[in-house]
């Protein structure tokens, strides 16, 4: 990462190290307009990293401003890395 992007990830950082020193849940959300792509991938990593890096009381969250379905190509992404899509509702 770059200098700068690390500057404005900071605060995140913070917020997570603070959380895991005093033993709290963690609870990042991401938001997209449509909640289709860029949130549940957003979501889905993060979920990953905190399993990988034994990061505990950690649940994350993906909403948009707009309601829509997830983008079918974002369920391809995430089967061909090896995680088990299930379908919740249609439409």
């Amino acid at each position: 990462l770059t200098a700068s992007r690390k500057a404005i990830l900071q605060p995140l950082i913070a917020y997570v190290q603070g959380k895991i020193q005093d033993k709290a849940p963690i609870r990042l959300h991401f938001i997209c307009t449509h909640n289709s792509r860029r949130s549940h991938l957003g979501q889905v990593w993060a979920q990953v990293w905190a399993a990988y890096f034994n990061v505990p009381n950690a649940t994350m969250y993906s909403g948009g401003t707009e309601a829509t379905a997830m983008f079918p190509a974002i369920a391809d992404t995430l089967a061909t890395q090896g995680f088990e899509i299930l379908p919740l509702s249609t439409g």
